[in-house]
């Protein structure tokens, strides 16, 4: 299927650019990184900014480790994002409000590592309420999600074409941002304890497991790609920043400590960078530090990276 065609089979909700990014003068503005390449070289993030409608909406974009080679990348309608790469880079998960709902779909690029680059589209869900945030199981024929199509949300798994579709939490508590590991756990934040921490299950949602158990709201944890450690965003020392720990919750350190809040961190496939936004006076600013917490490095400007 040619890029035409992929783009008439989903009603023309979707678009490829390349042109440089343009600066936006509407501010405070978002930018948050949403995923690496698989092959470690590019990072995905969404750049957020009031529209001139008044209305905030992200364009996703991508770049290079040092920050240079701006570029923009598929997007479908004005929010889409947190795109999953399989292992070999040709394939992608991500969620996009697609006729008015927030669903899940899977791409098949014509090149590795390259968004904008695509052969077929696939929407795989198609509910009246909103799925967010996939991750691919190890053998990647596999997806968990959270969905809001039970209330509060909760984690779901499902075939990678959209059949089989399992709850995996089956409580009254909020459970979200499921990322899967190499290793067959999941882990996720929930809040059925009364606290929003950090937990771990098994693939098939058995031998749940509270990880942090703190006072605080510890959430967004991201694995190693070993699936021996857990990177997460935890607000213990006053302010939001990054801790790493093991997968069974100990050896707890802080990765960093700066001005703002520091959340949505990722690892890198190669396991030698983590990325995150850093929130200041509501601008947000995509970074990067090594996992021992040396090498901070800011990457994107203080502005909206948008094309209207």
């Amino acid at each position: 299927m040619t890029v035409k065609h992929a783009l008439i089979s989903m009603v023309a909700l979707f678009s490829i650019g390349s042109a440089q990014a343009t600066t936006d003068k509407i501010s405070p503005v978002n930018n948050m990184p949403n995923a690496f390449t698989a092959d470690s070289q590019r990072i995905v993030f969404q750049s957020w900014a009031k529209r001139h409608t008044g209305k905030y909406g992200n364009q996703m974009f991508s770049m290079k480790l040092d920050g240079s080679d701006v570029r923009r990348e598929i997007v479908a309608g004005d929010d889409m994002g947190w795109p999953e790469f399989t292992r070999d880079g040709k394939r992608v998960a991500l969620f996009a409000k697609v006729g008015g709902n927030y669903d899940v779909l899977v791409i098949d690029l014509a090149q590795a590592n390259h968004l904008s680059q695509f052969s077929a589209i696939k929407r795989i869900t198609n509910h009246v309420e909103a799925d967010f945030f996939v991750s691919w199981s190890p053998k990647e024929d596999k997806l968990a999600f959270y969905t809001h199509r039970d209330e509060p949300a909760q984690i779901y798994v499902m075939n990678d074409d959209g059949t089989n579709i399992k709850n995996l939490s089956n409580n009254k508590a909020r459970e979200s941002d499921p990322d899967w590991s190499i290793q067959d756990q999941i882990t996720f934040q929930s809040n059925v304890a009364g606290n929003e921490d950090v937990w771990v299950m098994n693939g098939d949602g058995s031998h749940r497991k509270n990880l942090t158990k703190h006072k605080a709201t510890d959430h967004f944890g991201d694995w190693s790609p070993d699936g021996e450690f857990i990177v997460f965003s935890s607000d213990r020392d006053g302010d939001e920043d990054l801790y790493i720990m093991r997968k069974d919750g100990s050896d707890v350190r802080q990765l960093t400590n700066g001005e703002g809040v520091d959340h949505w961190p990722l690892w890198s496939p190669d396991g030698k960078t983590i990325t995150f936004a850093r929130v200041i006076n509501e601008w947000g600013t995509v970074y990067t530090i090594k996992p021992d917490g040396t090498g901070e490095t800011s990457l994107t400007e203080r502005r909206s990276y948008h094309q209207f």
